[in-house]
């Protein structure tokens, strides 16, 4: 293993590591009804439908992550600072979800969680930029990477939606912020089998 990939693959490693964390910290938060019943249960509502948006969000963010991550050759400051960028960004996920939960998805909580997506994705698409601006290989598919920068603009402007018009029903907004998992489950739906490397 060279310098370069040895580097990479610390990067790689105290990454994950944030991401385990982040899902940990979360998942702490994530308390058992008082009572011993149903409806018990039941009143939990908020916390289970905003602990299932944020832990689905949190998945599939690694997943795209690793994913962009895949095309950069070496560490260089921008994407540290990218990457470090996007990792805060998430890391105020455990807290906006508790929060939302706790307000029963209240106007203003509702927004912060939506301006933390779109904080999310923001700096993803900065860790996008400076991933892709590396030298690539010849098989690489450049088909795909103008269709993943086109999925992540429409993502951005559903986030932005999301958190800026309030008078969207909270469902609804919580639905749009949810639609990630629409067009990010696949990290790269476009990219050819062939290109496809570990």
């Amino acid at each position: 293993m060279t310098q370069a990939e040895d580097r990479l693959a610390r990067f790689y490693a105290l990454s994950d590591g944030i991401f385990a964390v982040i899902i940990t910290v979360m998942v702490l938060a994530f308390k058992p009804p008082t009572g011993h019943d149903f409806n018990a249960l039941m009143s939990l509502w908020p916390d289970l439908v905003s602990y299932a948006v944020s832990y689905a969000f949190i998945a599939v963010v690694w997943l795209n992550h690793h994913a962009v991550l895949r095309y950069a050759r070496h560490l260089t400051g921008t994407l540290a600072l990218a990457n470090f960028a996007n990792l805060f960004a998430i890391s105020f996920i455990p807290f906006t979800t508790a929060w939302l939960a706790e307000s029963e998805m209240a106007t203003f909580p509702l927004t912060l969680y939506a301006l933390v997506f779109l904080l999310v994705q923001g700096t993803y698409m900065v860790l996008m930029w400076e991933s892709y601006s590396h030298p690539q290989n010849d098989g690489d598919d450049a088909h795909a990477r103008k269709w993943q920068w086109i999925r992540a603009w429409i993502m951005l402007t559903v986030f932005l939606i999301s958190a800026l018009i309030v008078v969207i029903p909270p469902f609804l907004r919580l639905g749009l912020l949810a639609s990630f998992l629409i067009l990010y489950c696949r990290p790269d739906p476009f990219l050819r089998r062939s290109t496809l490397r570990d």
